[in-house]
């Protein structure tokens, strides 16, 4: 092996990547594209009759949750049905598992696409219902532009084709 030859191997692969495309992106000016079964932040709907929280207090997404990540506080009226007076759910702590979801009997709880969860403090992580419904219709409002750009394919159905 003559003298200098790792040097020159080295280099030559040096040359090699530096004339590749790079893979990054510059993140806020640009934003990759979220596949269909990305786990995003949980939001609420909002019920179409009283216009606040589809939430009915039963508290089975409190129960499902392994992480304590939910609690809701309820109250009765005086002819015994149930309302909520607080429903609070801590982002740092949920690992977007999706029990709380499929323990919902009234599908209040939604998944949604948003990843943007930075915050300057860990007490912005901690979200109400109402914040919880801007989520989901903010996610609602942006999906017809999300299903154009669902990743690599043109549909869901396509989704693993590189074109």
């Amino acid at each position: 092996m003559p003298l200098g030859s790792g040097v020159m191997k080295g280099l030559k692969t040096m040359l090699m990547v530096t004339g590749r495309k790079p893979a990054t992106v510059l993140y806020p000016e640009q934003v990759r594209d979220i596949s269909y079964r990305f786990r995003g932040q949980v939001g609420m709907r909002r019920d179409e009759v009283t216009g606040g929280m589809t939430c009915v207090g039963c508290g089975l997404c409190e129960t499902a949750c392994p992480n304590d990540v939910i609690r809701v506080d309820t109250s009765e009226n005086a002819d015994g049905t149930r309302f909520v007076d607080r429903y609070l759910f801590d982002v740092g702590r949920c690992v977007f598992c999706y029990f709380c979801i499929e323990a919902c009997p009234v599908d209040a709880l939604q998944r949604t696409h948003d990843f943007h969860l930075i915050t300057d403090d860990r007490r912005g992580l901690l979200i109400d219902g109402q914040k919880m419904i801007e989520i989901y219709e903010s996610d609602q409002a942006n999906r017809e532009a999300e299903q154009k750009n669902i990743g690599p394919g043109e549909a869901i159905a396509n989704w693993f084709e590189r074109g």
